[in-house]
């Protein structure tokens, strides 16, 4: 699994010039449709955002049907993720944690 990654991150470096900002967040953003915030809340200590209690569920729904169910662990668990956004753009996400869990 790890070859397969790197091997994708490889293509995705030789076939794109250059990569003009490595966001996490901005890149899932775009891919699934919901907005920065959300995707913080999601991806991040979701009780430091007020709305939480009522859109969490809805905006976690939302986001694992966008990337897929497997991408989604794997995001969480902290491994690179090449994801596809509706107009064909590939992204390779790895969302990296400090030792508290956040972003």
């Amino acid at each position: 699994m790890k070859a397969k990654i790197a091997f994708i991150a490889l293509a995705l470096a030789a076939s794109m010039p250059a990569w003009a900002d490595e966001d996490p967040v901005r890149d899932l953003s775009q891919i699934s449709g919901l907005s920065e915030r959300k995707v913080q809340m999601i991806l991040g200590n979701r009780t430091a955002f007020a709305e939480y209690t009522y859109t969490y569920d809805r905006a976690l729904e939302k986001f694992v049907d966008a990337i897929g169910q497997e991408n989604y662990r794997q995001l969480m668990n902290g491994e690179a993720v090449a994801l596809t956004d509706k107009q064909g753009r590939v992204y390779l996400v790895q969302v990296k944690r400090d030792f508290k869990g956040a972003l």
